[in-house]
């Protein structure tokens, strides 16, 4: 039987340590594609999964380890944890320069080096958690765009069809005003990355297309990210949206209430045709449907000649997310998806139904999702 040391066995420490590894060498490379004389100064670090009750991380230049706090680990987001290792890593390359002991721990050498290898400077000590910033963030009655998209949405959820639509159009376009603005202002946006589904070995089509909706119609970027399944001793796959707290905290909400409406929609189908069994194909033809319907309403009001809503299709140009998610993840590349289903009539039925969809919860409701290493 495998020693506990603070709910952690040694088998599971031992995967976990080996995914960071892979999270470290993996961020080195990166920063090789851009600046290689800086990745030649980073040599492979020992990791430590250790009991640290006043930081998350720390980097030892003396000893040349980095130590992530036990508790940390425990809480199990691994886009937390990562966060972290960014940081500490951050400290390492930082220290390789002859003037570091010259430098405050967190001076402008450190800061330098976070922005090279897109790490945040603020992830140690008492900083509050990544889940804490993004759910904590403009949750107040004064933040005036969330509130009136909240108000929108409420009368989305009216039992009129028309009224629905209508307030889930004004609330969209309401999103896409505020982020245009935002964007054309060239000011300077703070973005997150959170893990909104539970690692998995495989990922859906449904889920997969849901992401898609997310980069095509609500200002953030998704990624299907590596991650380490502790119970599977196997790596699996997560989605990572980026973007501002505001924008991802949408997009975590949309994604779960297609998803869950699309599985409550095949449930009712199953009931009505026991003899059908092409789930996923269902399911992708409802999201799909609600994609297609989701475009057509981006397309009529891009060609409608109100002033700003033509430029709706900048989403896709937003120059500073763009910029922070490369630097993250430098070979990210997208790809277009084949849907497939073993039933036509399923997937049209399907198809049919996702157009009737209108999201009509507030979104400033939680999504739902799971991000949690350790369960």
């Amino acid at each position: 039987m495998d020693k506990i040391r603070g709910e952690i066995s040694q088998e599971l420490e031992q995967g976990i340590l080996a995914m960071l590894y892979h999270e470290w060498e993996q961020v080195v490379w990166g920063l090789g594609l851009r600046e290689p004389e800086l990745a030649a100064r980073l040599k492979r670090p020992g990791i430590l999964i250790s009991d640290m009750k006043s930081t998350l991380g720390q980097w030892d230049a003396f000893l040349g380890e980095i130590s992530l706090g036990r508790e940390l680990v425990k809480k199990g987001r691994w886009d937390s944890v990562c966060e972290v290792l960014r940081h500490e890593m951050a400290h390492q390359l930082a220290s390789t320069f002859p003037d570091h002991g010259n430098e405050k721990p967190h001076g402008r050498r450190f800061v330098a080096c976070c922005a090279a290898i897109g790490a945040n400077p603020k992830a140690s000590g008492t900083y509050k958690s990544l889940e804490e910033r993004v759910w904590g963030a403009g949750e107040s009655e004064n933040d005036r765009i969330m509130l009136k998209v909240k108000k929108l949405m409420s009368l989305a959820s009216s039992q009129n069809r028309h009224e629905a639509e209508l307030a889930a159009a004004k609330a969209g376009e309401l999103i896409a005003r505020y982020n245009l603005e935002s964007i054309k202002s060239k000011e300077k946006r703070n973005f997150e990355s959170i893990i909104i589904t539970t690692p998995s070995l495989k990922r859906t089509q449904a889920e997969s297309l849901a992401a898609s909706i997310l980069d095509a119609h609500y200002f953030v970027k998704p990624v299907w990210i590596p991650v380490y399944l502790p119970d599977r001793r196997k790596m699996g796959k997560a989605l990572e949206i980026s973007g501002t707290p505001t924008n991802v905290r949408i997009a975590d909400y949309v994604f779960a209430f297609v998803l869950n409406y699309a599985l409550k929609s095949w449930q009712h189908y199953k009931a009505a045709t026991p003899a059908c069994r092409a789930r996923s194909g269902y399911m992708t033809g409802v999201i799909l449907g609600f994609r297609q319907k989701l475009d057509q309403g981006l397309k009529q009001r891009c060609t409608s000649g109100e002033e700003g809503l033509g430029q709706a299709l900048a989403i896709v140009k937003d120059g500073q997310l763009a910029a922070y998610v490369d630097q993250r993840y430098p070979r990210v590349k997208s790809t277009s998806m084949v849907h497939a289903s073993t039933s036509r009539e399923a997937y049209s039925d399907g198809l049919e139904k996702g157009k009737d969809l209108v999201v009509s919860k507030a979104i400033a409701s939680r999504g739902g999702n799971s991000g949690k290493l350790l369960k």
